[in-house]
């Protein structure tokens, strides 16, 4: 099976599995803790050389970090609620201070790196999951509506973009940091998305065409932004991919970069002008 095709069938199963655990609560709360377990897990992999963290405390950085994530997600989805009161956010800031602290023990020689590394889990992984539920909840009420736009829009994006630039590409988008990426894929994307997104409005009519179209113009560049963002990262550390458990597109944080990195700008928009 040649590259595009393992790709091809890897993203629509995995968008199908997304999508279908995304239709009820239940399935989005358990989907997303555990995506957020695996990107951060992996975030740990990749950055392992970075780090100057004795090998006895490295499984407590590990599980810390994954927990301090997941916990970010799950309490402020239960918030959204009403099921947990918010107050209990602020457990968050305590484990993450608790970094602090346990850089005091380890009698590391580089304790900024580590403390940098650590923060940085949260800032590129557990910050925008937490937000996520901003988007799905409305009044208390879980509403898959958006979610789902949301992903059929990047996943759509990803696709166009990786089909019409690998045809018609020449020109680089970005060519230092991703000379694959092409200014003929962005912008038949970003076509491509507009019209889907207007066409959204009357599926998911939680928002207008209009707003639906607006969205889609977010998806296209901090959808691209993010990947280059992932790719400036791997390029740093040397390697390809963040893991191998997805055929065509490596690992978790392969398959979600420009997800993670949307996350925020579309909350913003929704929060403040819808």
């Amino acid at each position: 099976m040649n590259t595009f095709l393992t790709r091809a069938v890897t993203g629509l199963i995995f968008v199908a599995i997304m999508i279908g655990a995304s239709v009820f609560q239940w399935g989005y709360i358990i989907l997303i803790a555990l995506v957020t377990a695996f990107c951060t897990n992996e975030f740990f992999d990749i950055t392992q050389e970075l780090r100057d963290e004795p090998k006895k405390h490295a499984m407590l950085y590990r599980v810390w970090l994954i927990t301090t994530n997941v916990l970010a997600f799950l309490i402020t989805a239960a918030s959204m609620t009403d099921k947990l009161s918010i107050k209990f956010l602020s457990i968050l800031p305590v484990m993450m201070f608790s970094l602090f602290i346990m850089e005091l023990y380890s009698k590391s020689e580089k304790p900024l790196i580590n403390l940098g590394l650590n923060f940085s889990a949260f800032i590129y992984i557990g910050f925008p999951f937490s937000l996520l539920n901003f988007i799905v909840y409305k009044n208390g009420v879980y509403a898959p509506g958006i979610l789902l736009g949301i992903l059929i829009l990047v996943w759509v994006y990803d696709s166009a973009a990786y089909i019409i630039g690998s045809q018609f590409g020449s020109r680089p988008l970005f060519k230092r940091i991703s000379p694959n990426k092409t200014w003929e894929g962005s912008i038949g994307g970003l076509l491509v998305l507009t019209a889907l997104g207007f066409g959204l409005g009357y599926v998911f009519e939680a928002l207008s065409s209009l707003e639906w179209a607006i969205i889609s113009w977010l998806i296209a560049y901090f959808s691209a932004t993010g990947d280059l963002v992932e790719s400036l990262i791997k390029r740093s550390l040397r390697i390809k991919d963040t893991s191998n458990i997805l055929p065509g597109h490596g690992g978790f944080l392969d398959r979600f970069d420009a997800f993670i990195f949307v996350i925020p700008f579309i909350a913003f928009y929704i929060i403040c002008f819808t």
